[in-house]
C-alpha cells in the first residue's frame, strides 16, 4: 500500500510542471489583461499588441518609487505619444479617490487602469511594485523592469528609442 502511494506521489509530481502556467519569457506574448480604465470602461491589452510598443507598467500611487517611475512615463508619453508608443499604467491602489487625486495633481496624461482586486498578479508574475514591460512592435515582451531607479530610467529609455527604429 505504501509503494502505490509512494508511486502516485512521484507521478503526480513529474506532472505538476506540464499543468502549471507557462512563465513569462523574453519574445513571447505577455499574459491577456483586461482591465477597468477610470471612466469604467474595459480596456484588452490585446487590442493595443502588434500596433504599437507598449510600455505597461504596475504600480500603486503610495509607493515612492511607483510614483517616481508615473512620473517619468508621463515624460516618456509626451516625448513619444505621437511616435508608436502606448503607455499604459495598471494601478493596485484599494482607493479610487486617491489614485484620481494622484493622476490629477501630476497631470497623467497616458491610460491608467485599475486593478482594484489585484487579478493581475498572478498571470504577469508580480512581486514588487513599481514592474514595468516593455512590449514590441510584433506584440512580444522585450524587457521586464523590476523596481525603478535612475538606471532603469535609462535602459528604458536607450530600449524604447532602440525599439522605435525601424
Amino acid at each position: 500500500m505504501l509503494r502505490k502511494i509512494l508511486i502516485i506521489l512521484i507521478i503526480a509530481l513529474l506532472a505538476l510542471p506540464a499543468l502549471a502556467k507557462p512563465s513569462l519569457k523574453i519574445s513571447s506574448p505577455p499574459p491577456s489583461l483586461s482591465l477597468p480604465d477610470l471612466n469604467g470602461t474595459t480596456v484588452e491589452l490585446e487590442d493595443y499588441l502588434g500596433e504599437k510598443i507598449i510600455v505597461l507598467s504596475f504600480f500603486a500611487s503610495w509607493s515612492k518609487s511607483c510614483r517616481e517611475e508615473i512620473l517619468f512615463l508621463n515624460e516618456l508619453d509626451r516625448k513619444y505619444s505621437a511616435k508608436e508608443a502606448k503607455i499604459i499604467g495598471v494601478s493596485f491602489d484599494r482607493k479610487l479617490k486617491s489614485l484620481e487625486s494622484f493622476i490629477s495633481e501630476n497631470r497623467i496624461r497616458f491610460e491608467i487602469l485599475h486593478d482594484k482586486k489585484l487579478k493581475t498578479l498572478k498571470d504577469f508574475r508580480i512581486l514588487i511594485i513599481p514592474t514595468l514591460f516593455v512590449i514590441d512592435r510584433d506584440g512580444n515582451l522585450a524587457n521586464i523592469y523590476v523596481d525603478f531607479d535612475e538606471n532603469v530610467e535609462k535602459a528604458v529609455s536607450q530600449e524604447i528609442k532602440q525599439l522605435l527604429v525601424p
